[in-house]
């Protein structure tokens, strides 16, 4: 079903379906996809509404500008449920992830048309954000790593980042 132009404060996970069209280019299937949840049998479909809310609120204001801009390509990880998350991350089943994932509110992004650096910056310039780390880049190596951003309907910190796999590094690093 077309839910495109639909408000977001009406997307309820009783009513959406992984096929429903969220925005003009994007299936809510495409928030919650996962090949690990599909390997480890987790479902990995929204637990509450307003996660759905915030996953079709990054969507239509993150993903679909980046495809409007750069051309098709499928987000990574979006949406994670806690389960997920612990298997991602291999912690134990008390273990509670704060990853903006978990909530919606995060997508990781790598578009074949522009090097994740490329595409940090870019977003960085034309999207409002919460964070965006460019994650495991390696200069010279254009396809490397990839972009995390999250998207907040509050105040939102503007922070960028770069992550090596160790440390975090303030602003976005060659």
């Amino acid at each position: 079903m077309d839910k495109s132009n639909q408000p977001i404060a009406d997307f309820l996970v009783a009513t959406t379906k992984p096929d429903d069209t969220i925005s003009t280019h994007f299936t809510a299937r495409e928030l919650v996809r996962s090949e690990i949840a599909t390997r480890h049998a987790i479902d990995n479909w929204f637990k509450l509404d307003i996660y759905l809310q915030n996953a079709v609120f990054l969507c239509r204001n993150v993903l679909e500008p980046l495809r409007t801009a750069h051309g098709q390509f499928t987000p990574n990880s979006v949406y994670r449920s806690q389960e997920l998350e612990r298997t991602l991350k291999k912690k134990p089943s008390h273990w509670v992830s704060n990853s903006q994932h978990t909530s919606g509110q995060a997508a990781d992004i790598e578009i074949l048309s522009i090097s994740n650096f490329d595409l940090a910056e870019w977003a960085s310039k034309h999207l409002d954000f919460d964070q965006i780390i460019l994650e495991m880049y390696t200069a010279g190596v254009p396809s490397s790593g990839w972009v995390h951003i999250s998207l907040t309907t509050q105040s939102n910190r503007k922070q960028l980042l770069t992550f090596d796999g160790k440390t975090y590094a303030p602003g976005l690093l060659l």
